[in-house]
């Protein structure tokens, strides 16, 4: 006859560790979350298979009881143990800030970083927000500038941090807020070595000398965000981001704001920088290229044998000529 649950709970004490294991085997196999509580003895148990086996049974079941199965792990002395209930605080639902905050307070940073995202997913005063921002810690003030409850004078006061991660985070929540950032405050931030992909929406939406420095600024990532958020915003060359962008020569950006507009006023901008001597010679001839789709068109076709004349760089005049001689193969 099969021994009844109570038989097995009984036996996880007995003398004879066999008896126990199979004893412990057991319930697992009855897979039943109200038996966890006959586990929470072995957690000081000197074998460390059975420490083991208890860790796994709050893991297997603490989960499918209510956060109070976490405080016999959260208060235990043993680092495993503690760590345990820290990893588990993700897997509840509702309000988990009882244990979060007893393991707030452990001096493991593990412990801490959990803790820190169970209280801000719990806060719904602010509370725990103006708690956590005023750490030392930078990974759990970043947890902090996830908050919903973020204020705006918190993220502005943290643009003064000593870390750039720091700074990048609140960038990153004042820009999904929408808010504005002085010209002055940028130039700083920049000086100061923050990454200037978090800068870009605010120098665009300035419109000062900030947008010309990251216009200028040669990497990738960076000169693709802006193109992005100015195509996004501006269409025209009367736009005063564009203006600025054409009073400072700024033509990498220009040519690529350009792609894809057949205006008027664009097709003036675009020959003048592919016609400007001065300009690179690769940034004229990428401006080319990409009037391929438009080669039968007349200006087009007039222009580019123009340019041929005209030009001193054998790269434009090869360009040039391909183009003209696809616009005049597509006529015939």
């Amino acid at each position: 006859m099969p021994k009844s649950t109570s038989a097995h709970i009984s036996q996880l004490s007995h003398k004879d560790i066999r008896i126990r294991r199979r004893a412990l085997r057991a319930l697992f196999e009855i897979d039943s979350p109200n038996n966890l509580e006959s586990f929470i003895p072995l957690l000081n148990d000197k074998d460390p298979w059975f420490r083991s086996k208890a860790l796994d049974a709050h893991r297997m079941w603490a989960p499918r009881l209510n956060i109070d199965s976490l405080i016999p792990l959260a208060t235990h002395k043993s680092i495993d143990a503690r760590r345990c209930a820290a990893n588990l605080l993700e897997k509840f639902t509702g309000d988990t800030s009882s244990v979060a905050e007893i393991l707030y307070q452990d001096e493991d940073n593990l412990c801490k970083i959990k803790a820190s995202k169970a209280l801000i997913k719990s806060d719904s005063e602010g509370k725990f927000t103006s708690q956590l921002i005023q750490s030392d810690n930078d990974r759990i003030k970043i947890i902090a500038l996830s908050s919903d409850h973020i204020s705006k004078k918190q993220l502005l006061s943290c643009l003064s941090d000593s870390s750039n991660s720091i700074k990048e985070n609140a960038l990153s929540q004042l820009s999904k807020k929408n808010e504005n950032i002085s010209e002055e405050r940028l130039s700083q931030l920049l000086s100061e070595g923050v990454n200037p992909l978090s800068i870009v929406h605010f120098s665009v939406e300035n419109a000062g000398d900030s947008m010309i420095r990251l216009a200028n600024i040669s990497d990738s990532k960076v000169r693709k965000s802006l193109v992005k958020i100015l195509r996004e915003k501006y269409n025209s060359t009367d736009d005063d981001s564009i203006k600025l962008l054409i009073e400072n020569k700024c033509y990498p950006v220009l040519g690529r704001w350009l792609q894809g507009k057949k205006d008027a006023a664009s097709d003036k901008l675009r020959w003048q920088i592919i016609e400007n001597e001065e300009v690179d010679e690769i940034e004229r001839s990428r401006l080319l290229e990409r009037l391929i789709g438009r080669c039968n068109e007349s200006e087009i076709i007039e222009k580019s044998e123009g340019l041929i004349n005209s030009t001193t760089s054998q790269l434009l005049k090869i360009t040039a000529q391909n183009l003209s001689t696809a616009g005049n193969s597509r006529q015939l």
